[in-house]
Formats: C-alpha cells, sequence, structure tokens
C-alpha cells in the first residue's frame, strides 16, 4: 500500500463532549479568611510559638466550591516543621457537622516559615483530602471515546464461542451494527488547599482528580489558582473569638503541651 502523504497516517482524533469543569479559583467567604488568619494568632497567643495547625475547609453540599467556614479537627500531630493527616480525622470531623455541609479541602500553617509553598508531605495530604472527599464533590465531566484495538460486534443473543474469541473487546446486540464508537464518562473530584503563614502571606491550589468509568484511567493534579474573597469585611464577634480560643487550646497541642486528655479532666 503506498501512502501519498503522512497526514494520511494519522489516527482520528477522539472524540469528547464536555459535560462540566472543575472550579478555576479558590472562593471563600471573608469570614472563613478571618477566621484562618484568627488561628494562627491564637495559635501565638496561647503556646508562644508557630506551629503547623491544620483545619479543614467546609463549604455547603450544594455549593462545594465556595469556602464558608474553617474547621479545627483533632490534630494529630503540630510540630514546626510539618503536620500530617489522616482520614480518620476527616471522618470524625465530617460527622459532626451539620447536615448540608461538606468538607470541601485542607487548610494549614507554616508559622513562622521561610518555606512559602507546599512541601513532599502536603502534597501527600493533598491525596488524604481529595480522596475521602471525592463522593461529595464528584461531577461528570466529560463523554470521552475509548479507542479499542480489536473491536468486536456480535448481533447474537446466544453468541458461539468462537465468535467469543474474536478481538479484544466484544459488544453483544440484538441487531446487527456496522459502525460502533465507545464514549466513557470521566468523572471528576477536587479539593481546596490553603496555605497560610505568620507574615501574612497566602497560598492557595486547587487539586483535582479525574477517573475514567471503564478504563479506570486515574490522573492527579494540582494547580495554583486565584483567590476570590466574598463579604471581605465579615469578621469574627467576640464572642466566636473566645469559642474559638477554646477550641485551640482543646485541639492544637504543640510539642511539650499537656496533652488533651488532662485539659478534659479539668
Amino acid at each position: 500500500m503506498r501512502v501519498k502523504r503522512l497526514a494520511d497516517l494519522k489516527r482520528p482524533s477522539l472524540l469528547e463532549i464536555p459535560l462540566g469543569r472543575f472550579p478555576d479559583r479558590v472562593t471563600m467567604t471573608g469570614y472563613a479568611r478571618h477566621k484562618a488568619w484568627a488561628v494562627s494568632a491564637v495559635v501565638r497567643e496561647l503556646y508562644g510559638g508557630s506551629y503547623e495547625w491544620y483545619g479543614l475547609t467546609v463549604g455547603e453540599e450544594s455549593r462545594p466550591e465556595i469556602i464558608t467556614d474553617i474547621g479545627l479537627p483533632r490534630n494529630a500531630s503540630n510540630l514546626q516543621q510539618y503536620t500530617s493527616l489522616d482520614s480518620r480525622d476527616l471522618l470524625a470531623f465530617q460527622e459532626e457537622l451539620q447536615a448540608g455541609l461538606v468538607i470541601n479541602g485542607w487548610i494549614h500553617s507554616h508559622g513562622d516559615l521561610h518555606y512559602h509553598g507546599f512541601s513532599p508531605v502536603d502534597e501527600a495530604n493533598h491525596r488524604v483530602v481529595l480522596d475521602y472527599v471525592a463522593s461529595r464533590v464528584r461531577r461528570p465531566l466529560v463523554k470521552r471515546e475509548i479507542r479499542i484495538d480489536g473491536l468486536t460486534v456480535v448481533a447474537a443473543k446466544d453468541p458461539a464461542e468462537e465468535k467469543l474469541k474474536e478481538g479484544t473487546v466484544t459488544i453483544l446486540t440484538d441487531e446487527p451494527v456496522g459502525r460502533a464508537r465507545i464514549l466513557e464518562t470521566v468523572y471528576g473530584a477536587f479539593c481546596f488547599a490553603v496555605l497560610v503563614g505568620d507574615s501574612g502571606w497566602i497560598l492557595q491550589h486547587i487539586v483535582t482528580k479525574t477517573r475514567g468509568i471503564l478504563t479506570g484511567t486515574t490522573v492527579y493534579a494540582s494547580m495554583e489558582a486565584p483567590l476570590v474573597v466574598e463579604a471581605p469585611h465579615l469578621g469574627l464577634t467576640e464572642g466566636e473569638m473566645e469559642k474559638l480560643r477554646e477550641e485551640v487550646r482543646r485541639k492544637v497541642r504543640p510539642p511539650g503541651a499537656d496533652p488533651p486528655e488532662h485539659l478534659e479532666r479539668l
């Protein structure tokens, strides 16, 4: 066979039909942003130092693209260099949330460290949070054609064994089919990752996961995104600050501080 043009050797492009998309920015309420800085301030106030506290961002189940609050699970480890998350922390926290609210990410502090970026440990924490929240924020993103070499279409209710041996994928139909294209739904899930520092800097990423329903192809990605603050004037009241101090005292435990069990007996 003679090929007249190199373009004739190209495989036809696969069909893709968009169904949805990920958020392209990190949106949080002014209340949530004020609360993030407030937690860092209370940690310094109570313990006289900066530690990597961590919290979980919260949104409404109907609008998970917006961070409306910052919640504190019981921190398992608060060191000056790193913090680590466990899926059990997320499960316990989600069970305490009011109906209609969901975890949509996580936030932590680098204190007064000069490292203004996500560490490898932070990247591992991204996966822990994303895998946990995936079922609650999952959405169809695209219908994507699957290229199959060796597709066999058999028009028979009970095909002969020899027919089933043909090809790598077999489709059984009631009537003869001349041409078939197979499309799988690719689902996507996302979560937010927010990092703050005592000097006033903030960094935010959107962490994503896509998975093909038929092929099982899974892809993780993380990208920096702009921050949009809604109602930036809204801060914490004195009563809310006092409640936050007590919560930090119980849940954020730097090295050398009394264990939470000791405080609970007081």
